[in-house]
């Protein structure tokens, strides 16, 4: 059971980062949000997930010492550092995309 928590964090942290993307280049294109204050809420929004995993994994780890007993198959283990570089380079590369994106919306805009 509780690797599929894990697996369903990681599919979070795959596709999260996505819609949080579209919905706060939507809240930058309509006005709500100024440049900088839209980018570093994409950023906080989308390094959640990864944060979540990361303590999941390590309260599991944690149970496991204290009751002795495997609660993260070994496999998922060796994964899991694989797994959370992956979550920060997507929320990384997102972030540089998102904050190029918006910049040519206010040029855009300027200009018109």
């Amino acid at each position: 059971m509780n690797e599929h928590v894990i697996l369903l964090l990681v599919w979070l942290m795959i596709l999260a980062p996505i819609g949080i993307f579209i919905r706060q280049i939507k809240q930058v294109r309509r006005g709500a949000q100024r440049k900088i204050k839209g980018t570093l809420l994409f950023f906080s929004f989308s390094i959640l997930p990864a944060v979540a995993y990361t303590l999941v994994f390590a309260l599991l780890g944690g149970i496991e010492a204290l009751i002795d007993l495997p609660m993260v198959s070994e496999g998922l283990a060796r994964t899991f550092v694989l797994v959370a570089g992956i979550a920060l380079g997507e929320v990384l590369l997102l972030t540089c995309v998102f904050a190029l994106v918006v910049c040519c919306f206010r040029k855009a805009n300027n200009a018109a």
